[in-house]
């Protein structure tokens, strides 16, 4: 296990060096603008190779963007998932698509994705699950020295891969592949920072801002009933703005308008 770590850690990885939740907005051309917001539309459809959870009738979809290495996304799985799976995801409301993406450190951020693509399909959310539960522990362990490997090999042992189907995991080509192709595929989406969701064909993510931090939605704050909403990584947050962009599709709503919020 500790050797097929070392093999990954010395892997070419494609990382994006994303610490926060900060999205930094580049001047854009018109029609560079136009064209994110496209990508974002079209960064919305389910893939053929997306991990996906809740109803193909759910009136609402939900993508996540998010890395095994972040710290805020593994508040967000900790503190909203819970809330968004039992209420909005098993009750049929929402389709769930969660991709992962490359941040510093590459080598931890690189090793979930591929524990996670090693797990059984019907395991793969469990397996994300774990490895953001587990994270503070990965965490620690390197900082004291210890072998980080025996953090990941329980994660696998709960997973129900065992640790030779594992460490072939870590050496398999097919999987380097995934884990390069996932930051490269984050920034064709118009993704840059974790954690993001696309919602309703626009990214929504936290903006760190003069007077605190607050959702944003596309190039705008997200506005329900006239009011910023704080970005706050937890239940209740969640549960506001699903509901919110719920209650547009029910009104039939165009979320392309940004009067709409």
């Amino acid at each position: 296990m500790n050797q097929a770590a070392r093999l990954l850690c010395s892997l070419a990885l494609a990382a994006c060096a994303m610490g926060g939740l900060t999205v930094t907005a580049s001047a854009q051309h018109p029609a560079e603008h136009a064209a994110e917001h496209a990508a974002q539309y079209a960064a919305q459809a389910v893939r053929p190779d997306d991990h996906v959870t809740g109803s193909v009738q759910a009136p609402l979809v939900i993508v996540e963007y998010a890395s095994f290495s972040c710290p805020h996304c593994a508040h967000f799985q900790i503190d909203a998932w819970p809330t968004i799976r039992e209420e909005f995801i098993d009750t049929g409301r929402v389709r769930y698509v969660f991709r992962p993406m490359l941040t510093s450190p590459a080598q931890i951020a690189g090793i979930g994705i591929i524990l996670a693509e090693c797990a059984a399909d019907d395991r793969y959310f469990d397996a994300v699950d774990l490895l953001f539960n587990e994270q503070s522990a990965i965490y620690e362990a390197a900082q004291a020295h210890q072998p980080v490997g025996a953090v990941y090999g329980r994660i696998a042992g709960a997973l129900g891969v065992a640790e030779m189907e594992f460490d072939a995991c870590l050496r398999d080509p097919a999987m380097t592949a995934i884990v390069n192709s996932v930051g490269h595929q984050a920034e064709i989406d118009g993704i840059h920072g974790t954690p993001s969701f696309i919602i309703a064909g626009k990214v929504m993510t936290v903006a760190n801002l003069p007077d605190g931090n607050f959702f944003t939605w596309g190039d705008a704050p997200l506005l329900i009933n006239g009011d910023r909403v704080p970005g706050q990584l937890d239940g209740d947050s969640f549960r506001r703005i699903i509901l919110h962009f719920l209650d547009d599709n029910a009104r039939g709503l165009d979320h392309g308008s940004e009067s709409a919020h």
